[in-house]
């Protein structure tokens, strides 16, 4: 019996495939490969702020070159940046708001800094979601938020490894 290649490659592929996923060997290299591509809006990007990041949202802004003449937020929310922009903004700088954008944009398991932010100024579980939508909401996180101003809410390192 004579195969062809393409018949004894689709075979090896297959028995790969079918050896079960281990983290090493042979059916390791048949894992997807997540691709960083596109671009996210500053204004989506931003949604997601909250300031318990001990001003790492303002060293990437700077770092893309983005203006923040306010010192908070960049000057033009419709700015596009890569996604692959915002993704070293999380991990470089400790960014929240880019780890939570790209979680939501990816379907990352990580855990959300805006739930654990929200969690630790509001003392409530589940509100990240409504916090989006919610201008009531987003009120009366500002009003509490004041207490909570030189706070720094550290990166879980599950983030960190969920942007890898």
């Amino acid at each position: 019996m004579s195969l062809s290649r393409r018949q004894l490659f689709t075979a090896a592929g297959f028995a790969v495939l079918a050896g079960g996923a281990t983290s090493n060997g042979p059916a390791a290299a048949a894992a997807p490969v997540r691709t960083w591509s596109g671009e996210i809006q500053v204004a989506e990007w931003e949604r997601y702020y909250l300031g318990l990041d001990g001003g790492a949202h303002q060293k990437a802004l700077s770092a893309l070159g983005i203006a923040h003449r306010d010192g908070v937020r960049a000057d033009e929310p419709y700015l596009l940046v890569p996604v692959e922009s915002v993704r070293r903004a999380a991990l470089e700088f400790g960014d929240h708001a880019a780890a939570d954008v790209l979680r939501d944009r990816f379907g990352l398991g990580s855990p959300s800094m805006l739930g654990r932010g929200l969690k630790l100024v509001l003392g409530e579980d589940g509100l990240e979601k409504r916090y989006l939508d919610d201008p009531a909401l987003q009120l009366r996180y500002i009003g509490h938020r004041r207490r909570f101003a030189n706070h720094v809410l550290p990166m879980p390192a599950a983030v960190r490894e969920a942007l890898a």
